[in-house]
């Protein structure tokens, strides 16, 4: 009945449909794969971000840049009155504007930039403070050029930026920069002038990976779906055909012989009279 299934055009659905089922699941692996790397990273950000300050001058002594990321540190040393940058395009709190990038030396340490927070639109950035302050914030690392995104060397504004390129930045100053930036969150002495401090990293949003992994996993199942009812079909096809040709090529007597006639006695010639029961009575 099923033998129809290893004809050659269907020996190549079964590889298409095969081929398709393996692609989508792996894919759904892909994307569940992708979650529990996004799971992972999320769990590290908020053990780091839930650690003690640490002073950043010996982490970058002997750590990664990656391993300092989202950590909480401090440093100790004074704003530069020169190389202030503004990044340009940001949002925040539903608000456009731009975030102010500061060059800050710290004592017997590197330069780093900083973060100082955001300024609305069409709102002038106020001057660094001045003399040696103890400031706080989360460590991050380069934001580097991504494809499609334009860059900040082709122009001769030294001063608005699209991104934290800290390699870029370094070449803007002439100077070496740490390759950690800090995002401002405090500072002693306090200031309470704008900028407005950045906000924690937001980690809510991100590719849906778990609705993508479920959705790949439907379709593979579509796809088996699909193969049993279009196997069925044609099974149920060929069968309905297979009875008709039988039904239209059976012999038209077969059945002749199969209904006997209502009088069990033989058919009597055309001339022959029946038999009267007065034949076998004596006459008078």
């Amino acid at each position: 009945m099923y033998r129809f299934l290893l004809r050659p055009r269907w020996i190549v659905f079964h590889i298409a449909i095969i081929a398709a089922v393996v692609g989508m699941l792996a894919l759904a692996n892909w994307q569940w794969t992708r979650l529990q790397q996004r799971n992972d990273f999320i769990a590290k950000v908020h053990h780091r971000e839930e650690t003690e300050p640490q002073a950043l001058a010996p982490l970058l002594a002997t750590n990664a840049p990656a391993d300092i990321e989202y950590l909480k540190v401090t440093a100790t040393g004074s704003y530069l009155t020169t190389g202030q940058m503004i990044q340009i395009n940001q949002v925040q709190a539903g608000v456009n504007g731009s975030d102010v990038l500061t060059p800050f030396q710290i004592d017997g340490g590197p330069l780093i930039i900083v973060n100082r927070g955001f300024i609305e639109d069409n709102t002038a950035a106020a001057p660094p403070p001045t003399g040696t302050l103890l400031i706080g914030g989360t460590a991050r690392t380069t934001q580097p050029h991504t494809t499609g995104e334009l860059t900040d060397n082709n122009s001769g504004d030294k001063v608005h930026i699209r991104r934290v390129d800290l390699g870029e930045i370094s070449k803007r100053l002439g100077v070496t920069v740490a390759p950690i930036y800090l995002d401002f969150i405090a500072a002693k002495p306090t200031t309470t002038e704008p900028p407005i401090p950045p906000p924690a990293p937001d980690l809510s949003g991100g590719p849906p990976h778990l609705s993508y992994t479920i959705q790949w996993l439907i379709f593979s199942l579509c796809a088996i779906a699909g193969w049993v009812f279009a196997v069925r079909r044609s099974a149920r096809t060929r069968l309905k055909k297979a009875t008709a040709t039988a039904v239209a090529t059976a012999p038209a007597d077969a059945g002749s012989n199969s209904v006997p006639d209502s009088d069990d006695s033989p058919p009597r010639a055309a001339d022959e009279q029946p038999v009267s029961d007065a034949r076998a009575m004596p006459s008078a």
